[in-house]
């Protein structure tokens, strides 16, 4: 998807994305896991934060300090207004360059309407950008039970293209398998520290998405 596309798209869910998938206990007690694994005061990157809610502002009330980027300048108004501790940049993940270290990374339902390149790049700039002992939380959507053609796969890991509805729209993602998640973050140097799959109903939905979490970790001392 064109960013501008992927902007205007952002801009016009704004709160409606937030009711709807906000409150997903699978989602809260992921971020509480990893903020357990993060040290007192840590700096942490909220990549494609929307609205803010839940992660950063479960983390500013952990008491990180929270940079939060996104393409949509109505996500980015939401959020400074939800977590106004938090520092807030309107940039695609794509275009953002970061200036400092940061202890965590949440890359949280952000990723999906990025190329597989585009991807690929984008998780290596957060990577390089993790400290050692740093921890980088993944989530999204699973290709699983979406896409079951075998013969559609690259790399027989993830999909591209895949029409998925959200929110009234038809948006095309770029959806891994579970295993090729984790394949993915172990390929960047990272430990995979837990993975869970469970389905979520957003509200006002009635079909269960299936969606997957995963906590991983940067090793210290480059091994």
């Amino acid at each position: 998807m064109e960013s501008s596309e992927a902007e205007h798209l952002w801009d016009s869910v704004g709160l409606a994305y937030q009711s709807a998938y906000s409150d997903n206990p699978t989602l809260l007690s992921t971020i509480q896991h990893a903020i357990t694994l993060l040290p007192p005061h840590a700096h942490v990157l909220d990549a494609g934060c929307g609205t803010g809610v839940p992660v950063a502002r479960a983390l500013s009330a952990a008491s990180m300090h929270v940079t939060g980027i996104d393409l949509s300048g109505e996500m980015i108004a939401l959020a400074q207004h939800a977590v106004p501790a938090g520092t807030f940049i309107k940039v695609s993940m794509t275009d953002y360059r970061p200036s400092r270290v940061f202890d965590g990374v949440f890359v949280v339902f952000s990723q999906m309407q990025l190329s597989h390149a585009e991807y690929s790049a984008t998780m290596r700039g957060f990577v390089g950008a993790l400290a050692e002992g740093g921890v980088l939380v993944l989530v999204g959507v699973p290709s699983d039970n979406y896409v079951q053609d075998r013969g559609t796969y690259e790399e027989g890991a993830y999909v591209q293209g895949f029409p998925a509805p959200f929110m009234g729209h038809l948006v095309k993602t770029t959806l891994f398998t579970i295993q090729g998640n984790e394949d993915f973050l172990r390929g960047l140097g990272l430990e995979v520290v837990s993975s869970v799959t469970k389905q979520f109903v957003p509200k006002g939905e009635t079909v269960p998405e299936d969606q997957f979490f995963l906590v991983a970790r940067k090793p210290r001392g480059g091994g």
